[in-house]
């Protein structure tokens, strides 16, 4: 999934982990980052090496969030990726739930694993200050 905070910084798009007042901490799974000042971290979270970097935030070209949803039967539904790599949509609409064939999953929310081809992504990008 593409969810997350995005930053454009020399020519190149990482992930944003972190926004510290006029620093932020960026991550990219590419060892060629090392050349460009990342330094490599492991963790009890990844069975491969992570590059993380602090940069100063006038140094970004530009930062960017990026949030996705699924239009699936011309509705708009929520989408997800689970552990397994499988997606899912959502939604909190009993209603819309019931027409589209979702189940219920927790108190207020209803869900149903789909196919790639069975949605069109819709990708939405907003500007971070």
């Amino acid at each position: 999934m593409i969810d997350g905070k995005y930053a454009d910084y020399q020519g190149e798009t990482y992930k944003v982990v972190e926004i510290i007042s006029n620093e932020v901490v960026l991550v990219t799974e590419d060892e060629r980052a090392l050349a460009h000042g990342f330094k490599a971290n492991t963790t009890n979270h990844t069975a491969h090496a992570l590059y993380f970097k602090h940069v100063a935030r006038d140094d970004i070209d530009e930062m960017y969030a990026l949030y996705q949803e699924a239009r699936y039967g011309g509705a708009v539904f929520d989408l997800y990726q689970d552990t397994e790599g499988q997606l899912y949509i959502g939604t909190e609409d009993e209603d819309k739930a019931s027409t589209f064939g979702l189940v219920q999953t927790d108190e207020y929310y209803y869900s149903k694993y789909v196919t790639e081809d069975e949605i069109e992504k819709i990708i939405y990008r907003s500007h971070i200050e």
